[in-house]
């Protein structure tokens, strides 16, 4: 995921505490903040627990548990982002027992060793418990740009601090308060992500959880095995809490891997004092899930906000990019204005003390040429609009044979000429109608009626056709003018 902040703020909210971090771009833990909900409202806490960080500077992340979502690893038959889409959106509500709309989803990719295929950590967590966290966070006065998923940015933080590239692979287990997380770190990232609701409080209540947790373990590795992934090479351990000295052995007994020991306090940066302040803060809880996700945001890659979000940020974004260029425009306006202004008021200045005074005695004999040069246009432009109805009528006067003779012409201003005539017979008609058509001056010629009658003894046909003067014609100043010539029956334009 892209992002444009110089730092980040990485919420956690869960039913035991609210804990923050405030971490810039490159990775630099600058603040640590944990708060206890002991019956109080979750937003008040968190409030409180933001005392002294930059929220209007950052960009507010809100960071999911692998408790809380379905994992799966899949191999898909597309390389294109569009159709891994596409695939991971049909799939997606075959993992959970909800359905489309209850769910979010994201996925990490994987390099697959299958040609046209690709391996991908689909990431499924319902919609309500990310809106509800985001509503707390509203609450707060916070705007949420990013929801990420905490086992990708642990991976990648640990890939990161063991300079795993592609080929390293480890079996990450985090133990919390009531939670244990197993990741495996492959790729570079996790691969796979799994957490069972067992943690420090049970691990002190009963020695017994240990055999629990390394069977959970080996179950969860020989699943991903089976599923077509490589078994990892390396076991971690995220802490050294005394509660966990009996669980390396175990650990490493069902795994066949040696169980070792790497506290994630101890491979972020950060502003001093900041690991006795986990060691005394942090004792049975964890502040893996905020640092790891701040430390690697700029890398991780499963988002899981939902689509309103997203789309309400996007505009947000470019409103305000919109409004940097509509400022940045108007600036340029003001200035180039303000430098034409410049330029005109000393041009001013400059004619007025010379050249005004200079051609004083001409200025006169000018204004009267421009008087006449416009009474001179004037009368040209009325010829010449004149000048076309009457090309029209030369015209028709060409065209129309003597076996026919007019009654009617009318040309309106938009140049739309009907002609209405007597024909000695119906062929003459027809030829004339040709005739319009292949003149330069007319276009769309159409016979509106034509009837047969007898007039003077005679048969005779009676037509009336319509046309248009032609572009060539209007191009040359056909504008207002309105010719009508109606005469009486019998009366017409004859040769």
């Amino acid at each position: 995921m892209t992002h444009k902040y110089k730092k980040y703020i990485t919420i956690s909210i869960n039913p035991a505490s609210v804990k923050v971090a405030q971490i810039t771009s490159g990775g630099f833990v600058e603040k640590l903040s944990r708060r206890s909900i002991s019956g109080g409202a979750v937003d008040a806490v968190l409030r409180d627990a933001l005392t002294g960080f930059q929220t209007r500077q950052a960009g507010i992340v809100c960071v999911i548990p692998g408790d809380v979502a379905t994992t799966k690893f899949l191999d898909v038959p597309a390389v294109d982002n569009d159709e891994i889409d596409a695939i991971l959106a049909l799939q997606a509500s075959r993992h959970t027992p909800f359905s489309k709309d209850e769910i979010l989803t994201g996925y990490v990719k994987i390099r697959s060793p299958r040609a046209n295929f690709t391996s991908v950590l689909l990431v499924v967590v319902k919609r309500q418990i990310v809106k509800e966290k985001i509503a707390v966070m509203r609450m707060a006065g916070l705007e949420v740009a990013a929801v990420t998923f905490v086992p990708e940015g642990v991976a990648r933080l640990y890939a990161q601090a063991l300079n795993f590239r592609k080929n390293g692979s480890a079996f990450i287990v985090d133990v919390d308060v009531q939670n244990t997380h197993f990741v495996i770190l492959a790729e570079g990232t996790a691969v796979m992500a799994r957490s069972i609701p067992v943690g420090i409080e049970q691990l002190k209540a009963d020695p017994a959880t240990v055999a629990r947790i390394a069977a959970e373990a080996k179950a969860s590795v020989d699943a991903f095995v089976q599923e077509g992934g490589v078994r990892p090479a390396r076991l971690i351990l995220t802490s050294d809490h005394p509660a966990l000295t009996a669980l390396s052995d175990p650990l490493a007994e069902a795994l066949l891997l040696k169980a070792e020991y790497l506290p994630y306090q101890n491979l972020a940066k950060g502003f001093p004092g900041m690991k006795q302040q986990i060691n005394r803060d942090y004792i049975d809880d964890t502040a893996l899930d905020v640092l790891a996700a701040g430390v690697t945001i700029q890398k991780c890659a499963a988002e899981l906000l939902p689509q309103d979000l997203k789309d309400q940020r996007m505009v947000a974004e470019k409103g305000g990019e919109t409004m940097k260029a509509g400022i940045l425009v108007l600036m340029a306006f003001l200035f180039i204005g303000a430098g034409l202004l410049s330029r005109v008021y000393f041009k001013d200045l400059f004619f007025r003390q010379n050249l005004v005074e200079k051609y004083a005695g001409q200025k006169k004999e000018v204004d009267l040429l421009e008087k006449m040069i416009v009474k001179t246009d004037i009368l040209h432009t009325y010829i010449q609009d004149r000048q076309i109805p009457l090309e029209a009528i030369t015209e028709l006067y060409r065209i129309i044979p003597e076996e026919i003779y007019l009654s009617g012409v009318s040309i309106d201003e938009k140049g739309e000429v009907a002609i209405q005539g007597i024909s000695e017979s119906m062929s003459r008609v027809f030829s004339l109608v040709t005739a319009l058509e292949e003149s330069p001056l007319f276009e769309n010629v159409k016979t509106r009626s034509t009837t047969a009658r007898k007039d003077r003894g005679k048969d005779v046909a009676v037509f009336e056709i319509a046309f248009k003067l032609s572009t060539a014609t209007k191009d040359a100043g056909v504008k207002d003018d309105t010719i009508t010539r109606q005469g009486n029956q019998g009366a017409g334009l004859d040769k």
